[in-house]
């Protein structure tokens, strides 16, 4: 975004939050968001806020966005920065709408569900989330709302989880629930999406922590708990193998380069051919630390 681009002609740009020590910037008075104690939003009106026409502009912090509305229309959504308002943004019906961006996690349990074959069944797990559009948010779930925590988020979402979790759970059998976990994971993401989306979030992660089964699938349950603990420990001891060997190709090219540097230096190597050999091993030495996590 360049520094003097206008949002609707009623604020721009004019710094980075880096430049921010003091409430004034460039002699200018500037407002900062004041988030209550789990508050999500921290909202100013202008009519409702009595030195509002005082200010000259807004900080949005790193970790929030802002959203500045006219009237109850959208004027534009600012992302960290300084901003200058104009005063016609001061008038009557301006609103800045700070919206954090911080991840949540929203701990979920089902009641009993039915399976495909008519066993009940009860599950739980933990969702983590964080706001990525802070329009749609604003929009379709804050509203008119002065403030609005993460509890009261959690709450309304947790009821959408719940049921995706219902619906993809009722087509499986019990068997077959308790070894596709991950299927499982995998399916309630994807029927989450759309809708988190329209409410401007976005579901980072959805973990099943286990499942109640009746007494007599105890011994099942027990078995592939144990089954897919084994499975993930073969998983990571493969990563750390992996990691292992490229590690040491990574020290392999390393000594490589220093090579090439000595035998340059020794006279062993004439210009062109050092700085081919040298952009090969920088070469692939930068591919392999990519694939370092």
């Amino acid at each position: 975004m360049s520094e003097v681009e206008k949002f609707g002609g009623l604020f721009r740009r004019i710094g980075d939050t880096v430049h921010v020590g003091t409430k004034k910037f460039k002699g200018k008075t500037i407002i900062n968001s004041k988030f209550e104690s789990d508050a999500l939003i921290s909202r100013i009106k202008s009519d409702d806020y009595d030195s509002f026409r005082k200010y000259d502009g807004f900080v949005v912090k790193d970790p929030e966005n802002a959203i500045v509305l006219q009237s109850g229309s959208l004027v534009g959504v600012a992302g960290s920065g300084i901003y200058e308002l104009d005063k016609a943004a001061k008038r009557p019906g301006g609103e800045i709408i700070w919206v954090t961006k911080r991840e949540f996690i929203i701990k979920w349990g089902t009641p009993g569900i039915y399976t495909s074959d008519n066993i009940l069944v009860g599950c739980y797990g933990i969702s983590r989330m964080r706001i990525i559009n802070p329009r749609n948010f604003i929009m379709n779930v804050v509203s008119n709302k002065q403030y609005y925590t993460s509890e009261e988020l959690k709450n309304w979402v947790k009821q959408t989880i719940i049921a995706a979790v219902k619906h993809i759970m009722s087509r499986y059998t019990i068997p077959e629930l308790l070894k596709e976990r991950r299927s499982l994971e995998i399916q309630t993401r994807s029927e989450l999406g759309p809708e988190t989306s329209r409410w401007g979030l976005e579901l980072v992660g959805l973990d099943i922590g286990g499942f109640k089964v009746p007494e007599e699938y105890q011994a099942l349950l027990s078995y592939e708990v144990e089954k897919q603990v084994l499975e993930q420990r073969k998983e990571l001891a493969e990563e750390r193998k992996s990691i292992d060997d490229v590690s040491e190709q990574i020290t392999k090219y390393e000594h490589m380069i220093e090579q090439a540097d000595e035998m340059f230096l020794g006279g062993k190597l004439n210009e062109e051919k050092y700085k081919e050999l040298s952009d090969k091993y920088s070469k692939k030495l930068a591919q392999l630390k990519a694939q370092l996590p």
